[in-house]
Parts: structure tokens; sequence; C-alpha cells
């Protein structure tokens, strides 16, 4: 099984002051130990979720940019973790995407992801926002605080 993974899964299973996290963090560890799954993660995730905890006006303090980028490399060196190319090919769906739902700008991001997924055969992905994909009907979303 190749499980998709939001970058908001990330943040909520390593910050520990975030809503959720032992909930969140213990369903990460245990796919991750599970040898029947692998959990798929693309460049924008794993560079957003750096962003993202390091960033000093959503926390106080924030996460500094080598323990980030250690934790990122954490997902990048595993067997069992896939990092998903973004292509020309995912881009274009990306683009269909957008225009088949309507969608306007705030939404590039989770086309681009979805048709991330669907170029690469995941069905099954792991979110903590499951309204914004909720659209993609093909796509079996998963919230692992209630999972």
């Amino acid at each position: 099984m190749i499980l998709g993974v939001d970058t908001n899964v990330l943040i909520y299973a390593h910050l520990p002051w975030q809503p959720a996290h032992e909930l969140v963090r213990r369903y990460l560890t245990d796919k991750l130990a599970d040898p029947d799954v692998t959990l798929a993660v693309t460049p924008t995730i794993l560079h957003e979720f750096v962003h993202v905890i390091t960033d000093p006006r959503r926390f106080d303090p924030p996460v500094t940019m080598s323990e980030a980028l250690a934790i990122a490399r954490l997902y990048v060196n595993r067997s069992n973790v896939a990092c998903l190319a973004i292509d020309e090919q995912v881009v274009s769906d990306a683009f269909r995407l957008l225009e088949r739902h309507g969608f306007g700008r705030k939404r590039i991001a989770d086309t681009l992801l979805v048709a991330t997924w669907q170029c690469n055969g995941v069905r099954d992905f792991l979110t903590c926002d499951t309204r914004h994909f909720a659209a993609f009907e093909d796509l079996n979303v998963i919230d692992p605080r209630e999972a």
C-alpha cells in the first residue's frame, strides 16, 4: 500500500505543542513501521514542512533550520518513503483538475499534490484538512486524528 502524506500531518507529528500531536505521531509511526506501507511525499511537501516549522510568525520559538532539515532528511533517507517527482504530466494534470473543479489560485498547491498522487497510483492520502480534498472523488482521504 502506498499512502500519500500531506504537510500538515508532518507538522502535527513533529511539533509536540500541536493539537492531536500524539494521535498523529502514533499513526505515522505505526505506518512507518509497517513493512506493507510505503509513505509518499513530494519535494513540495518537504519544503513546505521546513518553511512552516521555521516560521517565527507561526511558532514561538520556531524550529531551527538545521533541526527542520534534519527531520525532512529522515523522510528522504528512509527506504519505505518515496519522494515523488513533479514532472510535465503532473503539471498538466494539475491544470486540468483546476479547470474541471473550477478552483481558483488558492487551490493550486492542492491540485498539484492530487495530480502527483494520481500520476503515481497513490489512492490513499493522509491529511488533517480533509475538506480541501473532498472534491477529489477517486482519492481516499484519511484523517490520522480519526483513524
